[in-house]
This record gives C-alpha cells, structure tokens and sequence, in this order.
C-alpha cells in the first residue's frame, strides 16, 4: 500500500472520531462599554442561549472606544457570525461598520442605542425620547413647576444622550417655572462628581439633578455632600439596577429621589435573534416598557429583583448539569471510537511493514546505491506514520489525566494507552522519548506549580500574550498544536516555510515551533533564513521532525536552531520545551537591561547577544543618541531610519529589551543626562534640554523614578 493511501484512510478515521458539536449559528455581540448594566444584559443573554443548543455567543466590548468598537466589529464580520448584535458607542463612528455587516448579508439587531441609518433588520430597546419626557414630567411634578435643575448628559455623540435630552427638553418648556443649565458627562460618576462639583463653587442654585444614569446621580450627589448641600437639592437617575449600591438601593436609602428602571431583557435580544435566523416574523421596532423606581415602591422592586436573581441561578445550575452530563456522553463515544481507530491503525501497520520488508528483501540484492533508496524509503514511510501517531497517542494520553477519567472508563483508556506504546515500538518511536506517555498520566501539583510560574515570567509587563509561530504541512498537525499552545500563547499558523518566513517578518513572535520537511521551503531552510535576518535574528526555532539520527540534529543545530523535537512528540514536553525557550530569552532580556544601567567603566563588558542582536542594538543606540536632543522624537521616525515598520520596531525591541521603544528611548535619555552631570558643569536645565526634555521638571521627575534619587543628588556625589 502506498504513503499517500494510509494517509488517506488516517484521515478518514479522524473525520469518524470528530464530534458533530459545532453551533449551527454564531452570534456576534458589540457592546460599546463593560459597565455594571451591561453586564447583567451579557449575562441574560447568555441564559437566553441555553434554550438553543445550536448557538454560540461571542461577546466583545469597547470600553466606550468607538473606534475598538469599529475594529470588533469588523473582526465579527471576517469571523463570519450569522448574526450581529450591536449597542453603538458613537453614532457617527460607528454606523459605518454597522452599514458593512449589514450589507455584507449577515442580519444586524440594534439594540439600546440607534444608528444613523436603517441598514438594521430589527432594533429593540427603550423608548429614550419617552423616558426623557417621564423623568421631565416627575421633576417638574417634584418642583411643582418652579426651581432650577441640572441635567448631567452621558457620553455625547450616543443616541441614548440625544433622545433622552430631546424628551426632557419638551417637558422643561412646557414648564416656564424652571430654569435648566445642561452639562455634559460621559456616563462615569466621577466625571460627574467633578462637573457638579465646579458648578456647585460657582455659586448657582441648585433644587433638583437629573443624570442620564444612577452612576452619574450618585456622582453628583457626592459633589453636593462634599459641598453640604446634599439635602437641598433631589437627584434621578436612569438604570435601576438591582444589587447594593445600585439605583435601586439609592432609592430605598434616600439618595435619589428615583431611577427609572432601564430594561436589559438579554433574553428578549436571544429570542428575536433566533426569529431572524430562523426566518420566522417578527418586528422591526421593539420597544421595551418600564417605569420609575421611588421610595414608595423600591422595597417590593427589590423583593421582585431578589426573586428573579434566585431564579436565574437555578436555571445556570441545571444548565451546568446538563453540560456536564452532555460532555460524559460524549467522551464515552470517543473512547469507543478512539479503540476502533487503534485497532484499524494496528492491521493497516502490519500490512505497511509486511510490504516494507518484502521491499527490504528486494533491496538487499542491488548496489550501495540501492541501500540509500531503502533508508530514504523507510523516513518516508516512518514521517507518515508518526505524524498521524502524534494525534492519536497524544489525546489518550491527555484523557487519562482528567480527573472524570474512572473505573471502566480508565479501564479502556488504559488497554488503549497500553496499545499505543507496543505501537509505538513496533515503528520503533521508542527512542529518548520513552517514557513520555508514562509520565503524561502523572476555549503532579508541584509541577503545576512551576508551569504556572514559568508562565507568568514569560507574559509580557504590559499585558500581551506570548505569540508562538506555529508551521507544518500537515492540517491536523497544525490544528492541534493550536489546540494545545493557545490557552497559553496567541497562536499564529502558517503551511510552509515561505509562508512563515514573511509571517515572521510583519508579527515578530516571540518563538517559532516548525516542521523540519516541508514543500516550498523546508523548516531547515526556515531557520537559516530567520537567524540570517536583523530583524528576526532573535526569535528562538524549536524543530520538529520525524528524523531522529544524530547526524540529522547536527545539521538543524547548524542552521541556528535552539531546540530539536521528535515526532511523535507529547504535549508536556512540548510545553516544557517552549517555557524553557521563553524563559531563557527572558533572562537574557534581563542581562541586556542590566548591562545598559551599568557605569561608564563597564560598558565594554562582552554583550550576551548574538551578531545579528547586537548590530541592530548598536544600530538603535546610534539612532537614539543621534535624536537624543530632539524632543519631538517618534518612534516612527526610528523606525524609517532603522528600515523597520512600527509593528516590527516595537517586537523586536520588545523581545531583545523587555521594555518598549518608548520606555527605551527615555532609559537613554535618563542615562545620558546622569552621565553629563556626573562629568559636565552643565546646568540641570541645559542637561535637561541636550537630552530632549521639554521641561526640567520633568527631566527632574523622570530621573528620580529612574535612578531613586535627584540629579541635585548625583551632583552633590
């Protein structure tokens, strides 16, 4: 039987054992903020998607950034959800992205805030013009038609602001008694604290608040408590969150006066999604209805909101029962699968090396140039079979680790897991790896211990994921190492050297795992071509290969390569080998960060990176020290100079320093003005100034985080 028709039946196994779990549907969700009301609505809406079991939820937030909101939007669209629900930040901003999704075919739900067009297929939410003439209507009732009110607007440019603002509006003319001074907020109490509080100290009068929602209210509530003047004057807000500290518990403590309660219905937004989806009517504008929470009614509100929490925690408990019993069904199924599969691979095994040796027995009688043909023929044969090995040997290897993993379950993983390894012999894997799958069954708590560790000294000071660069021919390869890496790393995948080599030029990643045999450009070829580069001169590339003769290693360690790993490798060491690829990089990070504190007198100490590394450091330093003066220096402007886009500038000296371009260019700014006062009689001003500080006391500020002490200081030394 020939490779290509046992990778095929492979294949097709696979395809067998695969779990038909995939959602039917995929639900993008926008949400322009992360505030409190957002999340009960993130949170109805995800009990809204157990009573579909074809859908998946993908929820994103903007932190009231419409332009983030645009790029997630937009990252929806590509991902191809079958429907988007969108809550706009900015009118204006975002609509077009709206517009986008909606004419690229997939169904848009507005819901909260509108759109400055009607490219939508449905909008539900409250009516805001109503609310505002609710809320004009109470303070105009609570001032009997006479006073002076404050209206604290939310973030400008959302449509809530201005529909709510126009309601309001129409009742305050119908009330000539009132004089109304508007402020604008951005929905965050202590901006509201603040505005309220400089309009308190400018001496106007003040009788009643309204603010676009209970945080806002309570800011400035908090303004006129500092000021003393919190029990002259009444405050509303919109929301009527239940929970302590929430609209609701303002009310029944006096706080506010009221809160209009502000409907989530998360629910309501699942069930109108699945009518579009499904095809089935429904309407265009659905408008919530509510009321306004006082003292008279927040105690039974409360009780009512109380019962409703109870309720929805029952129902997350017998959802999560029914998962559970849902995965235990499943991972039956695959064990039985799982065993077919073996057994199929174990007769399809021995036929390929009853033909392998009839093969040999051929060969035996030919020339020396004949034998090289058989060995060529035998890696072949063995690239073929580890890599399907790989996802075979590994998995049960990973199921025997669950903790649910007993009794006759633990049973068949173990016959499997037994099986494996006489397979694994017969095709002669066994070698240094041997007792990999032995050790294995240890989206050990000591050794859990230190893999978290390792992790955490790996992850970026800001906040970034490690990024692995992941490259094989082979699909299934590909896809499992993303399986098993992303929980840990942001995982980038490319099919071929070529592919990864200009992959590896835009991203930088922190560390390439890559094929040895592939087409277009092998990963040989790869890592000459990575270590031969400035810009990608110091990314560490761990091999992977089924090829395991000595003198294989050798020639991928000649290419530069930092680490070698044979097919079928495990998943623990795999991980161990990239944490201790990253850490490593990580102390050397630390010896360069060092040595460019050290003094003057060390500085011609021997640097700990290569060539490559270090002509790009050396070349940074010149750029650095060239500008050093200039204090409207950019990093872009590095960047042209240096021949490297901005993206490239800031991971290759993320990766080489552990700081960024920017934190580098001030450590070199710091340090040159600490070496001038140390051997100039230079002013701290003209120092400041030579070394690209706009004013002194900054340059005084910064020095003294820097060096923990002023530059009168080192002066006086």
């Amino acid at each position: 039987m020939k490779s290509k028709h046992l990778y095929y039946i492979i294949i097709l196994l696979l395809l067998l054992t695969s779990c038909n779990d995939t959602p039917h549907y995929t639900i993008g969700v926008s949400q322009c903020s992360n505030d409190r009301w957002r999340q009960k609505v993130n949170h109805e809406i995800l009990i809204g998607q157990y009573l579909y079991d074809d859908v998946e939820v993908r929820i994103t937030n903007a932190d009231n950034n419409d332009r983030r909101q645009v790029r997630q939007i937009d990252s929806l669209v590509r991902e191809k959800v079958d429907l988007l629900v969108v809550a706009p930040s900015n009118i204006k901003t975002v609509t077009p992205a709206i517009d986008r999704a909606y004419k690229s075919g997939i169904p848009v739900i507005v819901y909260d805030r509108k759109t400055a067009s009607h490219n939508y297929n449905a909008y539900i939410g409250s009516d805001n013009v109503e609310i505002g003439r609710i809320i004009g209507h109470f303070v105009c009732n609570s001032l009997e038609g006479k006073g002076n009110v404050v209206e604290i607007t939310g973030l400008k440019g959302s449509s809530p602001v201005t529909e709510r603002h126009r309601g309001f509006m129409e009742v305050m003319r119908s009330c000539p008694g009132i004089k109304l001074h508007t402020i604008n907020g951005d929905w965050k109490s202590t901006t509201a604290r603040r505005l309220m509080a400089a309009y308190l100290k400018s001496g106007k009068k003040t009788d009643y608040v309204f603010a676009h929602n209970d945080r806002e209210a309570y800011g400035a509530y908090l303004a006129a408590k500092d000021a003393g003047m919190e029990r002259n004057i009444k405050f509303v807000g919109i929301d009527g969150l239940p929970g302590p500290n929430e609209g609701i518990d303002y009310v029944r403590r006096g706080i506010l006066e009221g809160s209009f309660i502000y409907p989530t219905k998360g629910e309501a937004i699942m069930s109108l999604a699945m009518k579009i989806l499904n095809h089935r009517p429904h309407k265009r504008e659905n408008l919530l209805q509510s009321t306004i929470v006082t003292k008279e009614n927040a105690e039974v509100v409360t009780m009512q909101n109380q019962e409703i929490e109870e309720q929805s925690r029952n129902l997350d408990t017998i959802y999560h029962q029914i998962d559970t019993y849902i995965r235990k069904a499943q991972s039956q199924h695959t064990i039985i699968i799982l065993s077919a599969v073996i057994i199929l691979l174990l007769l399809t095994i021995i036929f390929v090396f009853y033909r392998y040796l009839n093969e040999k027995n051929r060969l035996s009688r030919k020339t020396q140039e004949m034998a090289e043909q058989r060995i060529n023929f035998f890696t072949r044969a063995s690239h073929e079979l580890r890599t399907p090995l790989t996802l075979v040997a590994d998995p049960i290897a990973r199921a025997l680790t669950m903790p649910q993993t007993k009794g006759e379950l633990r049973q068949l993983l173990e016959m499997a897991h037994g099986n494996t390894r006489t397979l694994l012999r017969i095709t002669g894997s066994l070698t240094e790896d041997e007792h990999i799958m032995d050790d294995l069954t240890d989206d050990n708590p000591e050794e859990v211990r230190r893999d978290n560790v390792c992790r955490q000294l790996m992850d970026n000071n800001d906040g970034e994921r490690t990024s692995v660069l992941v490259v094989d021919d082979n699909n299934d390869i590909r896809e499992y190492l993303r399986l098993i890496l992303q929980a840990d790393y942001q995982v980038i995948l490319a099919s071929d050297g070529k592919q990864a080599l200009q992959l590896a030029r835009e991203n930088i990643p922190d560390l390439i795992v890559s094929d040895v045999m592939m087409p277009v450009m092998d990963g040989l070829e790869l890592c000459r071509r990575i270590k031969d580069e400035t810009v990608t001169a110091h990314i560490p590339v761990l091999l992977l290969t089924a090829r395991s003769q000595e003198s294989q290693r050798i020639e991928g360690y000649a290419t530069g390569a930092d680490a070698y790993l044979t097919k079928p490798f495990s998943e623990k060491l795999l991980k161990a080998r990239i944490s201790n690829l990253l850490q490593n990089r990580r102390q050397l990070q630390q010896l360069l960060t060092s040595s460019q504190k050290a003094d003057e007198t060390d500085r011609n100490k021997t640097s700990p990176l290569g060539s490559r590394d270090q002509e790009f450091i050396n070349t940074l330093n010149q750029v650095l020290h060239n500008h050093l003066a200039n204090p409207k220096l950019k990093v872009e402007d590095i960047g042209d100079e240096m021949g490297l886009s901005r993206v490239q500038l800031y991971r290759k000296v993320k990766a080489l320093t552990g700081i960024t371009p920017v934190e580098l260019m001030r450590k070199t700014r710091l340090q040159e003005g600490y070496h001038l006062l140390k051997t100039t009689n230079r002013t701290i001003q003209e120092i400041a100034f030579s070394v690209g500080f706009a004013t002194p006391s900054y340059f005084t500020t910064c020095f003294k985080q820097e060096f923990e002490m002023y530059p009168n200081d080192v002066r006086a030394e």
